[in-house]
């Protein structure tokens, strides 16, 4: 029977891992801190160790890890403040992998039953260690960000091209910056182009370089970024928007590692790994015969998938306070958001994605009365947002269209959806949880609209 030690700072969560692992037919042991885990895995003998990454104590998960490298125990990490740096560094200390709380249960029993099984088969460790990455500037530690802090982790000695999807604003080239970074090229450049950005000559140009007299204003000869990153990474965005005669040769060089000036003859080998970068979708490019299917499969080694901000709402917080902290260090300023405004920020939909939400934080930060945010700043299409979908939870989607067909101001939309809820809801408790206010501020706001208290 396979033995198994889960670590954990929480006896409960230890006994539910007991539970869940002793129904797989697996001997268990538990412990609640380091020092204690340390000592069952000197004891031995063991076949699998699932900790906690953070321990609440001086010792964490990763020096787990390392205790429990070189008596051949594979090791399971769970975090709920994941980040890419504790994903990278898991790797590079040969975790056989880690989850993200909360997990699924389903789940972490195939990954430990994975791992048992390896043990049994191989049970061989990594002996090269890759250079440690910088510091990422990836906030989020939900489910899906996870998700993709593992997948690029595992990219660490990988020079296999990547494809990056995702909305615009979502961070696309931040992921493959932090790919680049945690990779064995980290030291060499990192070149980044819009290819959605240059006519078909000029992007070629800038790719591939050209000699002199090859066109109208090549007055001498350029190597193209190509060749500035070898060695490196070169990021290709807006992947999507490039023409059919370009495909061909960008197809060419990833199949042959070589690259050809244009106007030139002369055919020079290169050593550049190539990450690309689209909002649009591929694969039905491909069918419509817009995109390359050779290409696309080129491109599309790894596919990594950025999710969007509605997507993992729960990284909203970590964000906001991330950009307000970067936005106040910048202005030497110090910035608040009042609690109702954070809790319409969160809960607006962000089309526009991270990039939307930096660039509205920025916006009122030098535009918020003194020095704290509060909902009056907020624009007029977040709030009009949020209270949209207020009024769909307060079933009144069939008043919507009376509320706003002669396109009222903010303020006397907001009078009449409040009258509409007064009209549905007697409880002033039930009132402001739809607005997402406190009692006071609905009071304040009654008042303001000429609503008495038993109206």
């Amino acid at each position: 029977m396979a033995r198994v030690l889960v670590v954990d700072d929480s006896k409960e969560t230890c006994e539910f891992l007991e539970e869940l692992l002793e129904s797989m037919g697996l001997e268990v042991l538990k412990a609640t801190d380091p020092d204690q885990a340390i000592a069952l895995l000197n004891a031995g003998p063991l076949d699998l160790l699932l900790s906690d990454i953070n321990l609440e104590a001086k010792k964490d998960g990763l020096d787990l890890l390392r205790a429990a490298k070189p008596l051949g125990v594979d090791t399971i990490l769970l975090s709920g403040f994941g980040t890419l740096e504790t994903a990278i560094e898991a790797v590079r200390e040969g975790a056989f992998d880690f989850l993200s709380k909360p997990w699924n249960n389903e789940e972490l029993k195939a990954l430990v039953s994975r791992a048992l099984a390896r043990r049994q088969s191989s049970g061989q460790s990594r002996t090269q260690e890759p250079p440690k990455a910088k510091r990422s500037l990836m906030i989020g530690s939900s489910p899906r960000m996870m998700a993709v802090y593992k997948t690029i982790a595992s990219l660490q000695n990988s020079r296999a091209t990547v494809l990056i999807t995702g909305e615009s604003g979502t961070g696309k080239e931040l992921v493959a910056r932090s790919i680049h970074l945690s990779s064995d090229r980290r030291e060499k450049a990192f070149v980044a182009v819009n290819c959605g950005a240059l006519t078909e000559t000029l992007l070629e140009s800038e790719l591939f370089g050209h000699v002199k007299g090859s066109f109208t204003g090549a007055i001498g000869e350029k190597p193209g970024l190509f060749e500035e990153a070898t060695k490196g990474t070169i990021f290709l965005d807006e992947i999507g928007e490039t023409s059919p005669s370009f495909q061909v040769r960008l197809l060419r060089v990833l199949q042959e590692q070589e690259i050809r000036r244009v106007g030139g003859n002369r055919t020079i080998q290169v050593d550049t790994r190539v990450i690309a970068a689209t909002n649009r979708d591929l694969q039905a490019m491909v069918k419509d015969g817009t995109f390359r299917e050779d290409l696309y499969y080129r491109l599309s080694v790894v596919e990594l998938a950025v999710p969007p901000l509605r997507d993992r709402r729960e990284d909203i917080p970590a964000l906001l306070a991330h950009f307000i902290e970067e936005i106040g260090q910048k202005d030497s300023q110090s910035y608040q958001v009042h609690p109702e405004a954070r809790r319409v920020l969160e809960a607006y939909s962000w089309p526009g994605n991270v990039r939307e939400l930096r660039n509205a934080v920025e916006n009122l930060t030098q535009l918020c009365r003194g020095r704290e945010i509060i909902v009056d700043d907020l624009p007029a299409k977040i709030q009009a947002d949020v209270l949209k979908k207020a009024l769909r939870r307060a079933d009144g989607a069939e008043a919507l269209p009376n509320l706003v067909e002669d396109w009222p101001s903010l303020d006397e939309l907001e009078r009449r959806y409040i009258q509409l809820l007064i009209g549905k809801h007697k409880e002033k408790q039930r009132i402001s949880e739809i607005l997402g206010v406190d009692r006071t501020t609905l009071y304040r706001k009654l008042k303001r609209y000429g609503f008495h208290e038993g109206d």
